[in-house]
Formats: C-alpha cells, structure tokens, sequence
C-alpha cells in the first residue's frame, strides 16, 4: 500500500474491523473487536482501542472514518441503527474526545462503501455512482458528480428503504414492501421457503448462501430463486436510475458479492425492460463491487483523509 492517510474503522451488529488506508485504497494491517453496539460509550472505548493499536503501527496519531449502520446525520451523530443499540449518539464528537482531539468522520457504513468503491474499486473513473448492499437488509449509497450525496440531514442513499410494493412483504427495517424486502439476503431465503410450499423439485428450506452454493452446484430450483431475486433487483434499480442517472451501479454486500452470477444477468434484463426510453440513452453498466467487506472501512478512511471534509 502507499503511505496510511487514515484509520477506516466498519462497525458490524458483532464485530468492529479497523486498519490502515493509503491513498491508493490499499488497507494495512486489520484490527479486529468486539463491537459492543449496546451503548455509545462501549462503543466508542472499542474503537478507541483499535485505533490505538494501529496508532503504534503507524508511528503516528491519523484522522479516523467510521461507518456504522444506520442514520448519522451531518454532524456524525448516529440517530437510529437497526442493528445496534445505540440511538441519539453524537459519536463523531464522543470519539474526537477519546482521542484527543483529532479529525473523525462518522458515516453510515454503505455511504461509506461507496465512496471505497468509487475511489478504489468497480466505480474507479466514474463521477456518478450507485451501490446496492444486500446483505440481511439492503444499503444505499450514491456519488453524484463525484461526491457523495448526504441530504439535507446526512441521510441521503438509504435506497434499501424505497417502498416499491404498498403492503408488501414485511422487511428487516420493519417497514414492509421496501427493496430490501424482495432483494435482500433474508428475501432469498423467504423466496426458498416458498420454493418449498410450492412443491419445486428438489427445494428446500435454506439461507441465501446455502441457496446460492445450491445454485453454483446445478440446482436448478436455486438459480431460479436466484433469478427471481435478480429481476425484482433490477426493476429496483430502473427506479434508482430514473431519479440519479448514474453511469454505473455497483451490487456489492455479502449476498451480492456471493449471488452476483445468478442475480445480475436477470437484473440487468430486468433494469433494461423498466427503464423510461431505454433505446434512446446510455445505460448505466450494472456490475459486482470489487473491495467486498473492505469497501466500507476503506471508504471511511478516505473520507476522514479529506481534509475539508467535502459531503
């Protein structure tokens, strides 16, 4: 890697992951912890302690990035995470206290991604960006002429929560007929089960990895799920588009990453059939993200290293 510029620290529901970011996106040595998400203060003596352990390594005090899930607004105070229980927390300000004083930026953890992606990975080159996580839920992040889109109050790119079905199916957020509930790695596995009730040959009630291995070994009732998944991801994406007109959108997160071969050539069929004047404009490319677990982390240090702190 280059020279560090920065601490990126990804807060996880059970883990924190920390390390080294150069300019070149490169990560260092990684720090690994206990999250402690039950309360600001545990939270904010684990990160501190990573920090300082990368602090040794690095041979001198570098501002810090932490994503985190959930809604942090401009101030880096993290409002509600639906994974953590921390609420109302000003962790930008509690953490530039812990270590005396030094630059941090809190973000939520696929605002974060994106800027990794977008700087080091699938989106290097492109100033208009989108990213999908799909994980138990669906993230969002978004760079629109290359900076990252924040929102009035920082919580801009929570394209997971978009309503796409009036009383739909019920979703991790709790808000039901969101994306997530129909792209999702728990909708992969809901969309096994009803594989199952509807007497596929050879289905069976699994998680979206076991799905996905099902698939990967031939398992044709999986890939079909998979497909399902794929086109609702690409009619998600079509209304994403429509609004940000971007020239690339990234599909990253742990079941994107691991699903990206089943789901994205029926999502890009999907987005094609769903986007207003298709034939008549460039289409955004719809591709797999390149950094997996380390976007975020990586995104949040390079973050940190801007100086001005641009959004």
């Amino acid at each position: 890697m280059s020279g560090p510029l920065a601490i990126g620290v990804d807060v996880g529901g059970t883990h924190l992951r920390a390390g080294l970011v150069g300019a070149d996106g490169r990560i260092g040595p990684l720090v690994r912890r206990p999250s402690e998400v039950a309360a600001a203060g545990p939270l904010v003596a684990a990160v501190a302690a990573a920090v300082a352990e990368l602090d040794a390594t690095a041979g001198r005090p570098l501002p810090v990035g932490l994503g985190v899930a959930g809604l942090v607004d401009r101030t880096g105070t993290l409002r509600y995470g639906p994974n953590v229980g921390v609420r109302d927390a000003p962790l930008g300000d509690l953490l530039t206290t812990a270590l005396a004083g030094r630059r941090v930026r809190v973000v939520n953890d696929a605002s974060a991604a994106v800027v990794g992606e977008h700087r080091a990975g699938a989106a290097r080159g492109h100033d208009d960006v989108v990213l999908l996580t799909l994980g138990t839920g669906v993230g969002g992040g978004v760079i629109v002429d290359g900076r990252l889109l924040t929102g009035a109050h920082g919580f801009a790119g929570e394209l997971g929560h978009l309503v796409i079905a009036e009383h739909g199916r019920d979703a991790p957020s709790g808000i039901p007929g969101t994306v997530e509930a129909y792209t999702s790695g728990t909708a992969i596995a809901r969309e096994a089960d009803e594989a199952v009730a509807a007497g596929r040959d050879g289905a069976r009630r699994a998680d979206a990895p076991a799905v996905v291995a099902a698939a990967a070994a031939g398992e044709q009732w999986a890939a079909d799920v998979l497909t399902t998944v794929g086109e609702r991801l690409g009619i998600a994406v079509a209304s994403v588009v429509a609004v940000v007109d971007p020239s690339i959108v990234v599909i990253g997160g742990g079941a994107g990453d691991a699903a990206a071969p089943f789901l994205l050539p029926a999502a890009r069929r999907a987005f094609a059939a769903h986007l207003l004047g298709a034939d008549h404009r460039p289409q955004a490319a719809l591709v797999p993200a390149l950094l997996g677990d380390d976007a975020g982390l990586i995104g949040a240090g390079l973050l940190a290293a801007d100086v001005d702190h641009p959004a």
